[in-house]
């Protein structure tokens, strides 16, 4: 068990003030309304609401008014009644994370004892307490799409492209389960991933977000997973396919189409636990996945070194090409994944009021990344693995029927490995400079290994202490304290194999510029204060979040002396962050909203922790970056103005336009070894991660959506976005000072600078019955720098790719049998087999290059139009798995 760092005594204090009242990412939502007498509209006080099937209720005050806070999301039941009057339910009641749905009655005076009247509610179009752009997706809805994960439903929304959310750089997204952090922070990726089956609802907040959540500045991921009922559920989905392209020679083997090419097994079983009645409840999930992938290498050549004694000259054209091991020349795929996956969630009331949640979960993943450099040697590959693991509990209690207690605590463990063999003393390492030796103008890999073995992990504790409170029908007070403490540790080399180590594979020092080795422990906290004011002509969101943030390490005092420089300890970060966002309703079918806050998000960690010990390697010079723990946070002052519009109880139109104005984006600068020192390589220059790279983004959106009834459903959005800054990279310095080139000092298109995007949803069908939906992807063409003979000709980023455009397909048929439900599922991703050009050539701008800057013949087993060729730079052809479900 890690160690957590201790925090000074005086942040504590401070946090604890804050503590009064707080939630920290919130994962309910309300109900509230107003109950009158239906003959001559006066309110009711006193009336019972109550919603069906849960414990949770309130009582009507003297002006009729109630609200129920704490509502889990989902679709309720909600009885009204009272001694004289006819009792009232509504049914399908929609609650959604942090959002207020309204229900009112009308109550009539009982005539027929015993009566009960049965309302089915609508959920209204326009939503009038959305103060930022925010999208909340059932697991009803995500049962109808044809996605794999929650990151393919992020990607669908507004705004979003390639992973940025409103043009920023990747890792700038909060990524949530059950109101807690699960990013890694290393890299600010998730650290797994909730699979679609334990879902519940995932809200994702594009725009701006309120003072409750912290450390992100583009954008939320809010996921909800579900809980056991009172009664046994179980479900299971079982899907086969493959890729299937008239492509070939392009996609070289996919003209062997096997069903277990794509496998996806999943299942959920939920309930009472047996013999504990109807107080405890257990969830479980599990999912097993395989992709072989679509970009296959062959084994021409086996990973061996030049000094193996299965060395052979072959004729190739001509030509004698040494090769120390052939191949059987079988196919090897060389982008496969597979995922395993094991979740449990218990669930247990307590203490009368109280309710314990439980969630564990395992997620092992593994793969491999393309290299066009090795498709006639894919044995020679890197493998990447990830072992994540979670341990999560949940403790509410109700304060009466107004407040709630709420502590969240984690563990978090995320271990990453990439290696070609587990073992780094394994004898088939080759020797280390095989992969040099056996390279060629445009030729592949003919023989040789990756020798890199890198293992990292990611350890983090988290703990909130939540409360919530509805002081008045028109406030609901949040405010309080979160603390998370991080270990992270790597070990990461080059494995030796050479004369220095008797040709035997061997591991490096540590503390040397071949072997990396630390093990870090900074934390960080968060305190802050919202408060939800409706007032019926407006909701206003106002709060103010302070971040806090400790490196809990050395930095150099000389950045001119990296070798014998005093060091000193790292300076503790912190930032005041204030947000507002308003909801004015024109009308019943209109309301516009404005939003604006400052935002606080620290670098991701490696870049803190990168070469800890301050090691210049001659060889790598400017391409290894030392890392800078005193780095700032990187900050975000964001605002949009909004119209959503409903044409119809179930047409809406909307607006938004944003603009970004960001600072201190994770740059580098260059630094020089000063002379007259006890100095190595005295003179020679280095790079170090700094604050110096800026952006801006401005966009509109436009959308329409037709919502599923009648037997169809239409969604469309618009998004026009300018993404501009002065570096997409953030060694973008260093890379300029190798190439020879100043680095930009004006605003230029980032690489994720699209600047129409156009998404469409169309879906057929009656729910429960039959459903087809069909998703389509239009995009204009992304940015490249243009240069001959590798030499750039124009500002960076001045050049357009063409433009992409994809297809997807899910359609179901259901079938009922003896209270069970079984389905026939077909998915299709790629509908029409679109070669979409991801990457280009930069002298044409096209996936084939101008030869005549490529002067020279190939060297190795290949030939030149089989190097120059590129399926890396097209998307996925089509895909197609066929599955088959059952839940009761």
């Amino acid at each position: 068990m890690m160690a957590i760092p201790v925090p000074p005594r005086w942040l504590l204090v401070v946090l604890i003030l804050f503590a009064t009242q707080h939630v920290a990412a919130q994962t309910t939502g309300k109900i509230s309304g107003r109950i009158v007498d239906v003959m001559d509209g006066q309110p009711l006080p006193g009336v019972n609401v109550l919603l069906n099937e849960t414990m949770q209720g309130a009582s009507t005050d003297v002006d009729g008014d109630y609200f129920i806070i704490n509502i889990r999301p989902g679709t309720y039941a909600v009885r009204a009644s009272f001694i004289g009057y006819t009792p009232v339910v509504v049914q399908n009641v929609q609650v959604s994370i942090g959002q207020t749905t309204l229900v009112d009655f009308k109550l009539k005076e009982e005539v027929i004892q015993g009566e009960e009247i049965v309302i089915v509610a609508e959920k209204p179009i326009v939503q009038h307490d959305l103060t930022s752009s925010s999208v909340s997706i059932s697991a009803s809805q995500l049962a109808t799409l044809p996605v794999l994960n929650f990151s393919d439903v992020v990607a669908l929304q507004a705004g979003v492209v390639e992973g940025h959310f409103r043009g920023g750089r990747a890792g700038e997204v909060s990524y949530l389960v059950d109101g807690i952090p699960i990013n890694d922070v290393f890299n600010q990726s998730f650290a797994y991933e909730v699979q679609n089956n334990a879902i519940q609802e995932v809200n994702i907040i594009s725009g701006t977000f309120n003072a409750e959540f912290g450390q992100a500045q583009s954008g939320v991921v809010n996921i909800v997973t579900k809980e056991g009922g009172n009664r046994l559920e179980a479900t299971g989905n079982f899907y086969f396919g493959d890729y299937m392209s008239s492509d070939t020679e392009l996609f070289g083997n996919l003209n062997d189409v096997t069903p277990s090419g794509i496998y996806d097994l999943e299942g959920t079983l939920g309930g009472p636990v047996p013999f504990l009645g109807k107080r405890v409840h257990f969830f479980s999930s599990a999912r097993l996945f395989k992709n072989d992938g679509f970009l296959y290498g062959r084994n021409i050549v086996n990973p061996a070194g030049t000094n193996a004694d299965t060395g052979q000259l072959v004729q190739v054209d001509g030509r004698e090409v040494f090769v120390p091991s052939l191949g059987d020349s079988s196919w090897s795929s060389m982008n496969w994944s597979e995922l395993a996956t094991v979740q449990l969630k218990l669930t247990a009331r307590i203490f009368g009021t109280g309710k314990l949640s439980i969630n564990g979960l395992v997620q092992d993943t593994d793969g491999q990344d393309f290299d066009h450099l090795f498709r006639y040697n894919p044995g020679g590959l890197l493998r990447n693995s990830a072992l994540s693991k979670s341990l999560t509990f949940n403790y509410t209690h109700l304060l009466g029927t107004a407040s709630f207690l709420e502590f969240k605590g984690a563990y978090f463990e995320n271990e990453v490995d990439r290696f070609l063999y587990s073992d780094p003393l394994d004898d088939r390492y080759p020797n280390d400079n095989a992969l040099r030796q056996l390279a060629g103008n445009f030729s592949f890999f003919r023989g040789g290994a990756s020798m890199t073995h890198t293992s990292r992990k990611t350890t983090s504790l988290v703990a909130k202490l939540d409360l919530i409170s509805q002081i008045t029908k028109n406030h609901q007070i949040k405010s309080g304290y979160e603390y998370k403490g991080h270990e992270l540790f790597l070990d990461d080399f080059e494995v030796k194999n050479n004369s220095g180590t008797d040709f035997k594979a061997a591991i490096p020092p540590a503390g040397t510029p071949d072997h990396v080795l630390y093990t870090r422990k900074p934390f960080e906290m968060g305190a802050y204060i919202q408060d939800k004011m409706e007032f019926g002509i407006m909701t206003v969101n106002l709060g103010v979040r302070w971040d806090y943030f400790d490196a809990n390490s050395e930095v150099l005092e000389d950045f001119g002396r990296p070798r014998t420089s005093p060091r000193m300890a790292s300076t503790p970060k912190s930032q005041l962050s204030p947000r507002i966002g308003l909801a004015y309703p024109l009308s019943e079918q209109g309301v516009v909203h404005v939003s604006y806050g400052h935002f606080f998000q620290m670098p991701p960690f490696e870049f803190l922790f990168t070469n800890p010990d301050y090691i210049f390697d001659p060889e790598e010079g400017l391409n290894r970056a030392f890392g800078y723990p005193d780095l700032e946070p990187q900050r975000t002052i964001a605002y949009e103005i909004g119209l959503t519009q409903a044409l119809s109880s179930d047409v809406k139109i909307e607006g938004t336009t944003y603009f970004r104005d960001i600072r201190n984006l994770l740059g580098t600068r260059i630094e020089v070894i000063s002379a007259g020192f006890d100095e190595f390589f005295q003179l020679s220059k280095y790079g170090r991660f700094i604050n110096r790279d800026f952006g801006q983004v401005k966009g509109l959106i436009l959308s329409f959506e037709k919502r599923l009834s009648h037997g169809y459903g239409i969604q469309i959005d618009y998004t026009f976005q300018v993404a501009e800054g002065n570096a997409s990279d953030p060694r973008s310095v260093l890379l300029d000072e190798q190439a020879g080139i100043e680095s930009e000092k004006q605003l230029v298109a980032l690489d994720w600078d699209r600047r129409h995007q156009l998404n469409t949803t169309f879906t057929l069908g009656t729910p429960g019955k039959w459903i087809a939906t069909v998703i389509g992807k239009l995009g204009s063409g992304l940015p490249y720098t243009p240069s001959l003979a590798d030499e750039r000709i124009s500002i960076e980023n001045s050049g357009r790719r063409r433009g992409t455009v994809t297809f997807d397909l899910f359609a179901r048929k259901t079938f009922d049998a003896n209270g069970w439900r079984f389905s026939v599922i077909a998915r299709i991703f790629n509908l029409f087999d679109t070669r979409n050009e991801v990457n280009v050539y930069t002298d044409t701008g096209r996936t084939f290059p101008n030869l005549q800057f490529l002067p020279g013949q190939p060297q190795g087993l290949n030939t030149k139009e089989q190097f120059i060729t590129r399926p890396d730079f097209f998307s996925p052809p089509r895909q197609i798995t066929l599955g088959l479900s059952f839940s009761f």
